[in-house]
Formats: C-alpha cells, structure tokens, sequence
C-alpha cells in the first residue's frame, strides 16, 4: 500500500519535471485526457495496446497484423510515451488504429482514459509498467496482459530495491507473454505467478518471408527453388547481376554512411574487383544531396530505377524508389544496416535475417538493442565500430566461406526461432476475449 501512495504522490511532479528540464511534452491535453475519442466502429471488443516508442510501436503493429490473421475483430487503440512513437504509430497503423499519447500515470487521468476508450482488453508491451495504470484497469474489470515482455538486467536490478511494491504491480497482469527464459526468471523473481506467464520469442521480429515473397513484378518461383533464390533471382535479371557476384548491401544508412560505403567499397575492389555496392539511404528526402556529393567527386553509380529500366553500367547503385529494401537483402552477399556508425539508434538488424544474411552494424543500436544482443549472443550478426573492421572482416569472410555459411545458418535458426511469436501472444488475447465472465465495460464516450 505504501508503494502505491508513493507513486500516486510522486506522480503530480513529473509535470514540472518535464518542463524544467526540458523534455518533450507535446499535447498535453490530449496526455490528460481531455479528448473526445470519437471511435465507435460497433465491434464487441476494444484492445488498447501501450507501446512507449518506436520499438513497440512494431510489436503492436505485428500483434495486429496476427490478430487480423487469426480472425479476431476489435477496435484498436495503440497509445505512445514518445513523439517519434506516436508519429510512427499514426505513419503505420493510420488505417487501422487510433493512436494517442499515453495517460499520465495520475489516477484521475488513467480513471478519465479508461472511462472514455472503454477498453476490454489493456496490452503493455515490453516493459511498460505503469502501476496506477494496472492497478485501475484492474479493478474497473479490464483484463491486463503483458506481452512481447522483457527485462533488462539494469531495470531488474532497480526493481528488485522495491520488490514488494513491484510485486504487487506484475500481479496485475491476468496473463503474460515474454521474450526469453531469462525474462521470466526476472519477472517471476519479482513476484510474478508462474501458472500465468509464457515464453514466445519476439513478437516484433516474427518477419514472414512469405509477406517479402509475394511481389508484383516477380515471377513465379520455379519447382526446387528456395524463397531467398527466387527473389534473388528476380533483382539479379532486374539489375544486370552475375548469380555468383558478390554485393555489398548498405540498408538504411544515414549522413556520413555513404561516405564511409563508398571508402569501403573502393577497399573491397582490392580483394573483389566485381564487387558491386547497393546504398539504400534511410530517407530520401536526402537522395539530391547525395548525388550530387557522388558526381562532385567523380563517384560512378546509377539510381535504382535507372538501372531497372536498363542495363547497369555502374558498379554503385543509390536506391530511389520505396518498398524494396527488404526484399533486396535477398540479393546481398553482405549486409550492413545503418544508422549505427553515427548516433541514430540504429535499424531493424532482423530485416536481412529472414534471408539468412548475419548482418554487420555500429556500435550505435540504442533502438534495436535487444536485437544486438541476440545476434551477437548467437554469432549470427557483428558489430563493428569503423570502416576498417568492416572491410576487414568482410575479407575475413571471403576467404573463409565455410565460417560465413556456418554464420548464415545461425541466422537462420534466430529467424526461425521467432517465426510465430506474433501469432502465440495474438491467441492469448484471442483466449482472454474469449474466457467466461469477460467484463465488459459500459460504453461511455464523452
């Protein structure tokens, strides 16, 4: 009871927190609650998934994708902490959900939130534990689940100072879903009932490769070959490519990567003379100013389209035209995923795994960290912190193939093992809309 006192007490000074040390506190009406939700859509259910960045904005984005899949119908409502997360929720799911900033975690607030989205089902994803939050859904009859749930051994080992109180908080879950065994281990030693908690991998990462496969333009995959020839195949007749050139791939890069690519590239050309590099910039808002680096210093490459519309006649290619970067991994010999030389957080490194690419990134993964982390555990991704470690362990792999394959089968297995996660936390919910003696709220929208 004190921990809860605590909370509710130290709650009203996070206003004044914000604004004195200048973090982001954007609408701050809409984060009270004072909104007219204006999202009646008639289904039975009404799933309010909380995902507190970008991060979670993705599991919320497969979640949906694998409830759509196994039939479930429900109003959804994704709510964000950050504004980079919420503007990528309305990017995303725009079609599909209504996406707000999250309540303040003040008990009137969260009261007013739940009174006016009415939801059935409350989803914290990840390690968003708000307990005002829990403890009202709770007791208003919502069902609470934690899905796609972790915890880093930093926040376990600050939550185990308040263990009690913590206890009482992931007691509020009425079921649970984690990444890995040491997830539950952490939360069952905070007190969490161990009849209620499962592991399903990352709901986040559960790339489909048959979603990658399906593309307008190509061709039906003959009888004997895999997904990943087929679409290789596809880009290699698209873009003038020998079967067994190797290619150099750099996914979502950002100011400064390219420079480095093209330094690495010329590196290469040493050991591969045929080598040739695809540069996927992460916004292309930034393609002008790029090629017009590139022809300053007498760089030769063609645009994507151009060499799609024709033969190839550069041995660098800058990718102008949305939707193909993660088909084009396929493609690749080896992979590089920007944002991570330079401080950006990093991209999603799970994207080339689906093809079995072990991909290479920097040191800067603050965004896609526990992605890191599996790979790098597995020996099936590695980080590099400059451009001479690129080059060098790219040579490394061209002359010892066997490891690079030994590697590529690692990634595989990591794709693997989280094929389904998506689909495994969609049936619990599936399971708890369906449970006998569902609450279900009063509709009241104000």
């Amino acid at each position: 009871m004190i921990g809860w006192l605590l909370v509710i007490g130290a709650t009203p000074f996070y206003v004044p927190f914000c604004l004195l040390t200048g973090r982001p506190f954007s609408n701050l009406r809409q984060r009270f609650g004072l909104f007219n939700p204006l999202y009646v859509r008639g289904h039975k259910n009404r799933i309010w998934f909380h995902a507190a960045s970008v991060g979670e904005v993705q599991a919320a984005k497969a979640l949906i994708s694998a409830l759509q899949q196994i039939g479930v119908q429900a109003d959804i409502i994704v709510t964000t902490v950050t504004e980079q997360g919420l503007a990528a929720a309305k990017r995303q799911l725009k079609h599909t959900a209504l996406c707000l900033y999250a309540p303040i975690d003040l008990p009137w607030v969260v009261e007013r939130f739940i009174r006016k989205l009415n939801p059935s089902i409350y989803v914290c994803l990840e390690t968003e534990l708000w307990p005002n939050m829990l403890r009202l859904a709770k007791a208003r009859g919502v069902k609470t689940l934690l899905l796609n749930g972790r915890l880093s051994e930093r926040a376990f080992r600050r939550y185990q100072k308040f263990r009690g109180f913590m206890g009482q908080v992931v007691r509020c879950f009425d079921s649970a879903s984690v990444i890995q065994d040491i997830d539950r281990e952490r939360y069952l030693a905070l007190g969490f009932d161990s009849t209620k908690i499962e592991v399903h991998g990352n709901a986040k990462y559960d790339l489909q490769i048959e979603s990658l496969v399906e593309c307008q333009n190509c061709r039906p995959r003959p009888s004997g070959v895999s997904k990943r020839e087929s679409v290789a195949l596809h880009y290699q007749e698209m873009l003038g490519l020998d079967r067994d050139q190797p290619i150099l791939l750099a996914g979502s890069t950002h100011t400064g990567e390219e420079e480095i690519m093209l330094a690495v590239h010329e590196a290469l050309t040493a050991t591969m003379p045929d080598l040739v590099l695809i540069v996927a910039p992460r916004h292309f808002s930034r393609l002008d100013q790029i090629k017009a680096d590139w022809q300053s210093k007498d760089v030769s490459f063609q645009t994507f389209s151009q060499v799609s519309a024709g033969q190839r006649t550069a041995r660098i290619i800058v990718i102008d035209r949305m939707g193909e970067l993660a088909r084009l991994y396929a493609v690749a010999t080896y992979v590089f995923c920007g944002g991570s030389l330079v401080p950006r957080g990093g991209h999603n490194i799970m994207e080339p795994v689906i093809w079995g690419i072990p991909p290479f990134f920097g040191p800067y993964m603050s965004d896609f960290s526990d992605a890191r982390n599996l790979l790098e555990s597995a020996g099936a991704g590695y980080l590099i912190t400059n451009k001479e470690e690129l080059i060098d362990r790219i040579i490394f792999f061209h002359h010892h193939q066997d490891e690079y394959q030994q590697a590529s089968q690692r990634a595989l297995i990591i794709r693997s093992a989280q094929q389904g996660a998506a689909v495994e936390q969609a049936e619990i919910i599936r399971r708890t809309l369906a449970a006998p003696h569902m609450t279900q709220l009063h509709q009241e929208i104000l």
